[in-house]
């Protein structure tokens, strides 16, 4: 009997001890890389660790350099503890994992669109830690700093210094995410300010709760929805976004410009792998109506044909569209601008891999238009409808070089217009010189000048 007590003295006191020595050992570290490599789909490695009863710590993991593989990661300041009683049972239990940074960067393999810091927290380990423990189970993972590199990889996303806490279990995966910046490869979003990120993700479905971002000029956009990397389920998702900067500040496809922020709504119908499938309304924020960066520009043009100081700038009361969008293309519909009493804009324009096609009617006021289609031969502006004079423009070009088939026109009859003003200059001249007969000089110049705004042939 006294030698039973006192072998259960000696396991109770020998085994803790001889198990946390395992724990710091190489033995113990070699297989906690193999388990995290497997999970992170890399070939890294643990720095020694640290114990402290059942608490441990390792500086970091890193993946091993020149090693082929879909990321690399820079994992550092690893803290946490381990279930002693669940080690019987041959169960690893992490309560929780503190890390101060993660850094993720792609590798030489690419990888499919699972989200990298998803993946890495699954916990059906069995394979790499079948020989000596049956489960591997983490209660919360926090990362106090991530950091994604931008590349075609990510589709050109990124992040830095992003606060992330992970719930990971069988069934589903709990995030939260703050702070930090989001790097977008989309010009008009720009690097963003995450408020947070909320959501869980069901094997192959990311539900996104709640998402909160700022832009650098104070913008706020917010979204929700259900994405999945399986092409047979469909995603849904909508999206918000308040008084956005647009890049450059200015809207424009040659016309004029608008210096505005935007407002809108977009809602996602289907997400494949080529790109996004849905439908959304935009509205200018304090929009003002300007010429563009060019000295001939409609808007200028038409300035100086009028004599309206207003067309060189003014508030807009209406600036509004709906827009579809599918890979690769843009379809801008039920375009409204308007500067009541002075300009009102209508049309459609079709955005196709960066190629420009539409058509815009573009409304001046009744006098206004009238002075225009005066100066023109009663070519343009002919159209009458709502108090407004309106002329069809056709878009073609590119959005970096838009062009338009009403500039042209329009410098023409500036031109014509400066000839004419000469030409009665120099027919009083002729008539105070007695160059009446038209058969002088001076004669035969005013009918060359005249023949230039004849009505155009039927």
């Amino acid at each position: 009997m006294g030698a039973v007590l006192l072998f259960g003295i000696l396991f109770a006191v020998l085994v803790p001890i001889l198990v946390v020595r395992w724990l710091g050992g190489e033995d113990f570290r070699r297989l906690a890389s193999e388990q995290i490599s497997q999970v992170l789909k890399t070939k890294g490695d643990l720095s020694p660790l640290q114990w402290s009863s059942f608490s441990v710590f390792a500086g970091s993991f890193v993946s091993q350099p020149g090693a082929l593989e879909p990321w690399v990661w820079d994992i550092q300041e690893i803290r946490t503890e381990v279930s002693p009683r669940l080690l019987f049972d041959r169960i690893l239990r992490f309560s929780e994992i503190s890390v101060g940074s993660v850094s993720l960067s792609p590798g030489t393999v690419r990888t499919g669109p699972t989200p990298p810091i998803l993946e890495s927290v699954k916990t059906n380990s069995t394979q790499a830690s079948a020989d000596l423990f049956q489960d591997v189970q983490i209660g919360k993972l926090e990362v106090r700093s991530f950091s994604l590199t931008p590349a075609p990889t990510t589709k050109g996303w990124g992040a830095q210094g992003v606060q992330i806490v992970v719930f990971p279990g069988k069934q589903k995966t709990d995030f939260n995410l703050q702070k930090g910046r989001i790097l977008s490869p989309i010009p008009w979003l720009g690097e963003l300010s995450l408020h947070q990120a909320k959501g869980r993700y069901v094997p192959p479905t990311l539900y996104l709760t709640e998402l909160m971002l700022k832009s650098i000029g104070g913008g706020q956009l917010s979204a929700s929805g259900d994405f999945t990397s399986d092409s047979s389920l469909p995603a849904h998702g909508q999206m918000a976004w308040e008084k956005w900067e647009v890049p450059g500040g200015r809207l424009g496809l040659g016309l004029f410009e608008v210096p505005a922020r935007v407002s809108g709504k977009f809602t996602v119908e289907e997400w494949t792998p080529s790109g996004v499938v849905g439908k959304g309304t935009i509205s200018l924020v304090d929009a003002r109506l300007e010429p563009g960066r060019g000295s001939e520009t409609v808007l200028a043009l038409l300035s100086v044909l009028t004599g309206e100081a207003r067309l060189r700038g003014c508030s807009l009361s209406t600036a509004e569209a709906s827009f579809r969008v599918t890979p690769g293309r843009y379809d801008i519909h039920k375009i409204l601008v308007e500067a009541p009493g002075l300009l009102r804009v209508l049309g459609q324009i079709q955005i196709l891999n960066g190629g420009l096609q539409g058509e815009i009617d573009l409304g001046l006021s009744q006098n206004l238009g009238a002075k225009v289609s005066s100066l023109t031969g009663v070519e343009l502006f002919k159209r009458e409808e709502n108090g407004y004079l309106y002329q069809s423009v056709q878009i073609r070009g590119t959005l970096e070089n838009p062009q338009n088939d009403l500039q042209p026109k329009l410098a023409a009859a500036v031109t014509r217009t400066l000839i004419r003003t000469g030409a009665q200059i120099l027919e009083k001249a002729a008539g105070a010189n007695g160059g009446g007969s038209g058969n002088d000089a001076a004669g035969q110049a005013l009918r060359g000048i005249r023949s230039l705004f004849a009505p155009p042939n039927p």
